[in-house]
């Protein structure tokens, strides 16, 4: 009986530990920008609408990239490509600074309009699974899907 008692605790003992270990890993991944960075993030959704549905659809893909060397961000906005700084701060705080972009003009200027809009707001980010979401306090401002 001794033995089946000291079995049990061990075993409630050893789910405690690993249901910390995995609460600590999923805390990591959410504050992890090593999961971000060097990877092509392409454009799902921006302001609530899906690229998906909008009529007429972007003519080019929009994506970002996080470069780990130097902070550095890139991308394309649908028609311009942009470059810039990001700063990481505590937890999942965000900032971009000095981003630039191309200036062609582009039959539609919707998305554009609002990437660059969005450099200038996003103050945090979020990561679930395969979709980075960038944001401003809790407002979602664009969703990115990673590129295969």
């Amino acid at each position: 009986m001794k033995n089946f008692i000291f079995i049990g605790m061990c075993a409630f003992i050893f789910g405690l530990g690993m249901s910390a270990c995995k609460s600590k890993i999923a805390a990591k991944s959410e504050g992890d920008f090593s999961l971000i960075v060097d990877k092509k993030w392409t454009l799902s959704e921006i302001n609530g609408v899906a690229l998906s549905s909008m009529n007429p659809q972007p003519a080019t893909e929009s994506f970002i990239i996080f470069q780990v060397t130097d902070n550095r961000v890139s991308g394309s906005s649908g028609c311009n490509n942009f470059t810039g700084s990001y700063k990481l701060g505590p937890g999942t705080t965000l900032q971009f600074s000095g981003v630039a972009s191309t200036r062609k003009m582009c039959l539609d200027m919707t998305i554009e309009n609002q990437m660059n809009n969005l450099f200038q707001t996003v103050d945090s980010y979020t990561l679930q699974g395969r979709n980075l979401s960038l944001k401003q306090a809790k407002t979602t401002l664009a969703r990115f899907v990673i590129s295969e």
